[in-house]
């Protein structure tokens, strides 16, 4: 059965998704993975791709390639899959919202000092990820009139802010067994 993870900046989803498709011996599908194949399809380097998917022009058309590409996958596929419309493509999956708290979420970008950041304060961090976040929202409630960050899409929501990676990975488990169980009985 798929498992599809949605999430919050920082809330350790690429962390928990990968840990989680390890312990079930499952495969892993990330957003980033998934450029690669469409790239590949495409006959596109990543650096072309991610080049033509920066153009406004082509943010829908490679959204929808997204979409299909999804849609494509068996429900009954073995797979954690990493990204903001798994939970729309892949409906009959066990649905997991990762969050964190916004100040948490803030303090870890800020302390990570990526090479592609460049922010004075985790307070500027925090500012910038809720424009972020809002204009995701816009993004696919305009292209697919869905709202990711509504939490009724999901089976789980799950709050990752004091968590260990081991704590949240034991946590979805259990609660992908009980969805499990529900689920056979229908």
């Amino acid at each position: 059965m798929l498992i599809t993870i949605t999430w919050k900046a920082w809330s350790g989803k690429s962390t928990a998704a990968k840990a989680l498709a390890e312990k079930l011996w499952y495969e892993y599908i990330s957003i980033w993975s998934m450029k690669r194949i469409i790239a590949q399809q495409m006959w596109l380097s990543i650096l072309e791709f991610n080049e033509l998917w920066e153009r406004p022009e082509n943010q829908k058309e490679f959204d929808f390639k997204y979409e299909d590409y999804q849609k494509s996958l068996d429900p009954k596929s073995k797979i954690v899959l990493e990204s903001r419309l798994w939970f729309f493509c892949q409906p009959k999956s066990f649905k997991i919202f990762l969050t964190v708290d916004e100040e948490s979420a803030a303090k870890r970008i800020f302390k990570d000092k990526r090479s592609t950041d460049n922010y004075i304060s985790w307070e500027e961090v925090l500012e910038k990820t809720k424009i972020r976040d809002k204009e995701d929202v816009q993004r696919y409630q305009k292209l697919y009139w869905v709202d990711y960050s509504d939490h009724k899409n999901y089976d789980l929501i799950y709050d990752s802010t004091d968590k260990t990676i081991e704590e949240t990975v034991a946590d979805i488990i259990k609660s992908f067994d009980i969805w499990k169980q529900k689920n056979q009985e229908r």
